[in-house]
C-alpha cells in the first residue's frame, strides 16, 4: 500500500512537471535568409538550450516560467538577445543573425595601394621578402620597384610613379614627414634610401588614390611603420663587402620598454679597387652613419623614439663633353640628421590618439667644376642646408563595429637655405605650412566599405590655400575577391630648387581615377588595376632663361597593371609576375610641348622567384626586369622631334643566395648578391655637349650604371634571436 502511495505521488510530480515545461523552437537565418547550422541557443542564466541543425532549426524545452533572455551566437556573426516569456504555452521564433566584420575578414580599399607586411590580410609582400630579394641589397625602394606601377629609373634616385617624378612621392615614418629619405643626389648616379628596411614591421606602398591623412605628394605615398617592442634582447652584425654594422636592442626585464643603437660604416674604396668604376673616383663613397632607437609601453598606448645621423663623402671626375681636354669634375659632403618622437594609444574604448614630433637636418658641399690643364671652363659650388620641423595630432573614433573617423592636423616649419661662391647670394626661404584632414571608413556592410576624406592645406611661402577631396570604395564580392574605386585630388608645392627661383608660385595639382580588382586567396594574390591621372599647373621654364619660372604645365598619364604572386607551387617555392603598362605626356620644366617624359616607360615586366631548399638551409632567389626604351634629348634633332629618341630596351637578372647556419651562439646568415649577372648593356639616356663642334654636331654619351654588375657577399649575425627562421617563413 505504501509502495503504491509513493508511486501515485511521483506520477503526479512527474505529470506536472510535464505539463510545466514550455517548448521552444525555431529557426536561425542569416541577412540572406539561408539558414543557418551550428548557433547556440541558450536561455540565459539556465542550463537550458540547444543547436541549430542543418536548416537552421532548432527545439528545446525548459520547466522554468517568467522571463528569460534568449542568447543566440555563431562565429561570424553578432550576438542576438531576445527578451521571451515562459507560461508554458509552446513559443516559436525566428531570429536572423547579422554577420559580425573582423578586420580579417572585412573589405579593405585595395585600389592603388599595396602592403608589405606581416600582420595585414592584404600583405603583398612579406617585409624579408625586401631584404632577400635577388639584385636589390636590402633597400626598401628597389624592391618595391619590382611592383606595377613603380618604373625602373636608374641614373637618379626616387620612387617614379605611373608617370610621376621621383619628387612626386614622398615617404613617412610612423606617420612624420622624411625630408630627405634618400643619400644626397650625385650626376647619373642613382642613392639608395637612408633607411634600413629592418626597422620597419610594415611598408605600406601606394601608388595612387592615398588616405587624406597625407599630402604634399601628387603620385605616391610610402608609408613605414617601425617595429614595436623586441621579443628579446638581441645584438646584430652584418660584414660585407661594401659595409660593416652592429646593432644592439635591450629589452627591459618587465618587457614594457627597450633601447638600442646602431652603428653603421659603408665604404666602396676596396670594392671599386677590385671592380673597376665608371667614372674615375678620387673618393670612393664613404658614409658613417649612428641610430638610436627606444620603445616604451605604457597601460593604453606606446611612446616610440628613432634617431639618425649620418655623414658622408664622395668624389669623382671624368671626361667632358665640353672639350677634348678637359673633366668633369664633382665632389659632395653630406650631412644628415633625422629624429622622431611619436605615441599611439587609447584614451577609452571608443576613442584613439596618435601624435608626434620631429626635426630634421640637411646640409650639402657640392663643388662642380668642368676644367682641363691649362684652363677653367666653368664652376659652380653651392651649399644647400634644410631644417624641418614638425608635430602631427590624429584623433580616431569608432563608430561601431569596424567604421572609424580620422580626423587631425600637422604642422611643419621648413626652412632652406643656398649659397654659391661668385654666382648665388645667400637666399633663404622660410614656409609655415599646416594641414587639417578628416576621413571616414564607413562598413556600410560587412562586405562594402565607402572611405570619404578631405584636406585642407596652407603654405606660408606660397600664400595659398588649397582642398582636396578624396573617395574611395570597396566591394567584397566574395571571401577572397573584391573590387575598389578610388578618386582624389592631390596638391604639392614646387621643388626646393623652383622654390628658391621664386617663392610666389602656385600648388601643381593631380587628379586620380582608379578602378581595382584583388583576389587573395589560398597563397595566391592575383590584381589588375587602371588608372587615370590628369595634371595641372606643373611648373615650367624658357629653356634660355630658367628663372622665369611659372606654374602653366599640364599632362596626364593612363595604364594598365597586372600583379601574379604564387606561394603554393611547389614546396618552397614562391615567385610573382608583374607588368604595367603607362601612357604619358606632359608639358613641364623647359618642354616645348607636350611630351613622354624622360623617365618614362612605356612597358615596364619584373619576375621575382624564390626557392628554399630546407635540406641544405638555402634560399636561392632571382629578379628579372625588363622596360622598353625611354624618350632622351638630341639637341642634333630638330625642335620638332624633341623627345622622340628612345634609349634601349632595358634587361637586367640578378641571383642570390642565402645560406643558414649556426656558428657558436650566433645565428648566421652568409649571403651573396649579384646584379645583372649576363652583362647587359644598360642606358639611362644621353648627355650632350652643350655647344656643337666645329662640324656643327653635339657631342653626346650614354648615361650607364658605374659597373656592368654589383657583387654583394656578406654575411648577417644575429645573436639573442634567430632571424633565420624569418627567411624560413618567407
Amino acid at each position: 500500500m505504501r509502495f503504491q502511495t509513493i508511486c501515485s505521488i511521483f506520477l503526479l510530480l512527474f505529470c506536472q512537471s510535464l505539463s510545466a515545461q514550455t517548448l521552444i523552437k525555431g529557426t536561425i537565418t542569416g541577412s540572406k535568409n539561408l539558414p543557418l547550422n551550428g548557433a547556440s541557443i541558450t536561455l540565459t542564466g539556465t542550463y537550458y538550450g540547444a543547436t541549430s541543425g542543418n536548416g537552421g532549426q532548432f527545439s528545446f524545452s525548459s520547466p522554468d516560467t517568467g522571463h528569460f533572455e534568449l542568447t543566440v551566437t555563431l562565429i561570424g556573426y553578432k550576438k542576438s538577445v531576445r527578451e521571451v516569456r515562459l507560461t508554458g504555452e509552446p513559443l516559436n521564433i525566428d531570429i536572423i543573425l547579422k554577420e559580425e566584420i573582423s578586420e580579417m575578414q572585412a573589405v579593405t580599399v585595395s585600389a592603388g595601394s599595396f602592403e608589405a607586411g606581416n600582420q595585414k590580410r592584404n600583405t603583398v609582400l612579406n617585409s624579408l621578402d625586401i631584404v632577400t630579394m635577388a639584385g636589390k641589397p636590402a633597400d626598401v625602394v628597389a624592391a618595391l620597384q619590382t611592383l606595377p606601377g613603380a618604373q625602373q629609373v636608374g641614373e637618379t634616385e626616387g620612387l617614379f610613379v605611373r608617370g610621376g617624378t621621383g619628387a612626386e612621392t614622398k615617404v613617412f615614418i610612423d606617420g612624420m614627414l622624411v625630408t630627405n629619405p634618400f643619400y644626397s643626389s650625385v650626376p647619373d648616379i642613382s642613392q639608395r634610401g637612408r633607411f634600413s628596411p629592418l626597422l620597419f614591421k610594415g611598408t605600406h606602398f601606394s601608388s595612387g588614390g592615398y588616405s587624406a591623412q597625407y599630402g604634399q605628394a601628387m603620385s605616391s605615398a610610402l608609408t613605414l611603420q617601425t617595429h614595436d617592442l623586441p621579443s628579446r634582447s638581441e645584438t646584430n652584425m652584418i660584414i660585407s663587402s661594401p659595409q660593416l654594422s652592429f646593432t644592439r636592442q635591450q629589452l627591459a626585464k618587465n618587457e614594457k620598454s627597450s633601447i638600442g643603437f646602431s652603428i653603421n660604416y659603408n665604404n666602396l674604396t676596396p670594392y671599386f679597387a677590385a671592380v673597376p668604376q665608371k667614372p674615375f673616383y678620387t673618393k670612393a663613397p664613404e658614409i658613417i652613419n649612428g641610430e638610436f632607437f627606444g620603445r616604451w609601453k605604457t597601460t593604453k598606448g606606446m611612446f616610440k623614439y628613432y634617431g639618425y645621423a649620418t655623414h658622408n663623402t664622395i668624389a669623382f671626375h671624368k671626361p667632358s663633353l665640353e672639350d677634348e681636354k678637359a673633366f668633369d669634375y664633382f665632389s659632395l659632403k653630406g650631412e644628415n640628421i633625422f629624429t622622431i618622437l611619436t605615441y599611439s594609444g587609447k584614451i577609452n574604448d571608443s576613442w584613439k590618439i596618435n601624435y608626434g614630433g620631429g626635426f630634421s637636418y640637411n646640409k650639402d658641399r657640392i663643388d662642380i667644376r668642368t676644367a682641363s690643364p691649362d684652363s677653367s671652363f666653368s664652376s659652380f659650388y653651392p651649399r644647400l642646408t634644410n631644417y624641418t620641423t614638425q608635430a602631427r595630432l590624429v584623433f580616431t573614433r569608432t563608430l561601431g563595429g569596424l567604421s572609424k573617423l580620422h580626423f587631425g592636423t600637422e604642422s611643419q616649419l621648413i626652412i632652406d637655405k643656398i649659397h654659391a661662391e661668385d654666382s648665388i647670394p645667400y637666399v633663404r626661404r622660410q614656409d609655415n605650412f599646416i594641414a587639417a584632414f578628416a576621413e571616414s571608413d564607413i562598413y556600410i556592410t560587412g562586405r562594402f566599405l565607402a572611405k570619404p576624406g578631405a584636406r585642407v592645406e596652407y603654405s606660408s611661402l606660397l600664400g595659398k590655400a588649397n582642398i582636396s577631396p578624396r573617395l574611395s570604395f570597396a566591394w567584397k564580392l566574395n571571401n577572397a575577391g573584391q573590387i575598389s574605386l578610388a578618386y582624389g585630388i592631390y596638391y604639392q608645392k614646387p621643388e626646393t630648387t623652383y622654390l628658391l627661383r621664386k617663392p610666389l608660385l602656385d600648388y601643381s595639382r593631380a587628379s586620380h581615377y582608379i578602378f581595382n580588382y584583388e583576389r587573395i586567396a589560398k597563397g595566391r594574390t592575383i590584381r589588375a588595376e587602371l588608372f587615370y591621372k590628369q595634371y595641372h599647373n606643373l611648373v615650367r621654364f624658357p629653356a634660355n632663361n630658367p628663372m622665369q619660372l611659372t606654374n602653366d604645365g599640364a599632362g596626364y598619364a593612363k595604364g594598365f597593371e597586372l600583379f601574379w604572386r604564387d606561394k603554393k607551387l611547389f614546396k618552397g617555392f614562391d615567385y610573382w609576375i608583374s607588368y604595367s603598362w603607362l601612357d604619358t605626356k606632359r608639358q613641364f620644366l623647359d618642354y616645348p610641348s607636350k611630351v613622354q617624359p624622360t623617365f618614362a616607360a612605356n612597358h615596364t615586366a619584373n619576375v621575382v622567384a624564390k626557392q628554399f631548399v630546407e635540406s641544405i638551409t638555402t634560399s636561392f632567389s632571382i629578379t628579372y626586369t625588363y622596360a622598353t626604351g625611354r624618350p632622351y634629348y638630341d639637341p642634333n634633332l630638330s625642335e620638332k622631334s624633341f623627345l622622340s629618341s628612345r634609349t634601349m630596351d632595358y634587361h637586367s637578372l640578378s641571383c642570390m643566395v642565402n645560406y643558414l647556419t649556426v656558428i657558436g651562439k650566433a645565428n648566421t646568415v652568409f649571403m651573396v648578391n649579384v646584379s645583372n649577372v649576363l652583362g647587359n648593356s644598360q642606358v639611362y639616356g644621353y648627355h650632350f655637349a652643350s655647344k656643337p663642334s666645329a662640324g656643327g654636331m653635339y657631342r653626346g654619351e650614354p648615361i650607364t650604371p658605374m659597373a656592368k654588375r654589383f657583387i654583394f657577399i656578406g654575411a648577417f649575425i644575429s645573436i639573442g634571436n634567430d632571424r633565420r627562421k624569418e627567411i624560413l617563413d618567407l
